[in-house]
């Protein structure tokens, strides 16, 4: 139930404001981004006893907006094409109630085929974004805490 408030808050806000909807380039020089999942659902406290508060089992992570467009009418989307370029992206995290949006920028090569790893924080924040290559998952381009 907490999830659906969270979805529809959000749609709520984005309704709201004055964006307008993404349009992907197409072609063989765009580049690919996608999200890397890395949240883990909720424990599952049934057994513990007593009232729990009513939580999703699914951990979320989506791509929202580029450049202040949104991607999707839904609530977000697992991967988008981008020009060649700077540009601004803002995603989501929702794991258990904790719904986070996060933004950066990044100027992305031509071709190109990057993935957002998110996972839990450890510090500041309650998410870490990693941008990476996908062709070289073990080097961080860029890192934020959201």
């Amino acid at each position: 139930m907490l999830r659906i408030l969270s979805l529809c808050s959000v749609l709520v806000l984005a309704g709201c404001a004055t964006t307008g909807m993404y349009d992907a380039p197409s072609g063989d020089d765009v580049v690919k981004l996608s999200i890397d999942n890395q949240l883990a659902a909720p424990a599952d406290d049934a057994a513990a006893g007593g009232w729990q508060m009513p939580v999703s089992n699914e951990a979320k992570a989506s791509l929202f907006k580029v450049d202040g467009e949104r991607i999707s009418e839904q609530a977000g989307a697992d991967s988008v094409d981008l020009e060649a370029g700077k540009h601004t992206i803002e995603v989501f995290a929702d794991q258990g109630g904790i719904l986070r949006f996060g933004k950066f920028r990044y100027t992305f090569e031509e071709s190109g085929a990057y993935r957002l790893r998110i996972k839990a924080a450890n510090g500041k924040g309650d998410y870490t974004l990693e941008l990476i290559e996908a062709g070289a998952p073990d080097t961080v381009l860029k890192t934020k805490n959201f």
